[in-house]
């Protein structure tokens, strides 16, 4: 069970550390080990999801995140949200998803993740040396 920490808050703080500012040396700080992606009706565990953020994150692309303010809900150990985020690589158009998602914790830490995207990340040129 978590402390008193929102899980809002605990989102929010891995977008701006973690996935803004590309540092991939947080993934275990903000994930717990038995980490589970569900994304678009694929699967990802904690070891593929890791590997695939550290290639993406050593690419030059950049992250904004904007998040429907009027859709938190919250409790103790999940979080669920709608959330846009921007990547755009050096002379490329920016690609906007819209994603909706349901964050689980333990621990402090995300361990499961239901999102759905659109447009669906895995056809997006950006990420297709993910895996």
């Amino acid at each position: 069970m978590l402390s008193t920490v929102s899980t809002q808050r605990l989102l929010r703080e891995m977008f701006s550390e973690m996935v803004v500012k590309k540092d991939a040396s947080l993934i275990s700080h903000y994930y717990h080990p038995g980490f589970l992606l569900e994304t678009n009706g694929q699967r990802q565990d904690y070891q593929t999801f890791s590997q695939g953020h550290e290639k993406v994150y050593a690419t030059p692309i950049t992250y904004e995140i904007r998040y429907d303010e009027a859709s938190w809900v919250e409790s103790a150990e999940s979080v669920a949200v709608r959330v846009w985020i921007k990547t755009q690589r050096p002379n490329e158009d920016a690609t906007e998803f819209e994603v909706v998602l349901i964050a689980a914790y333990v621990d402090g830490r995300i361990h499961r993740v239901w999102e759905l995207t659109s447009p669906d990340w895995t056809t997006v040129k950006a990420f297709k040396d993910y895996s």
